[in-house]
């Protein structure tokens, strides 16, 4: 890879550089950019919240099947079904940062 730098720049970067080579200190300072946008183990607790909430989708299109089959559960289980959902959906967004 190659980069233009303007004479300014490049002075710049090498003074920053200080005693090691241009070329280790860009990759030393973009490598620690991208790892600074992308913080580690988010990752498993990204994976865990996405299971979470496929859960909570299925328990609504059982629902929904229940009620488009025409059984349609009673008002009681029904609003014990959306309240266990609603508390899913709560838990899961105080998961999320």
């Amino acid at each position: 890879m190659s980069m233009s730098l303007t004479a300014a720049e490049h002075a710049a970067w090498t003074a920053a550089a200080e005693s090691r080579g241009l070329s280790a200190w860009a990759r030393e300072q973009v490598t620690g950019q991208l790892e600074a946008e992308q913080p580690r183990g988010q990752g498993a607790e990204v994976a865990k919240l996405r299971a979470d909430l496929g859960r909570v989708g299925s328990n609504l299109n059982q629902l929904v099947r229940a009620v488009n089959s025409g059984h349609a559960p009673g008002g009681a289980e029904l609003l014990e079904a959306v309240q266990a959902t609603r508390a899913e959906l709560a838990r899961v967004r105080g998961e999320l940062p």
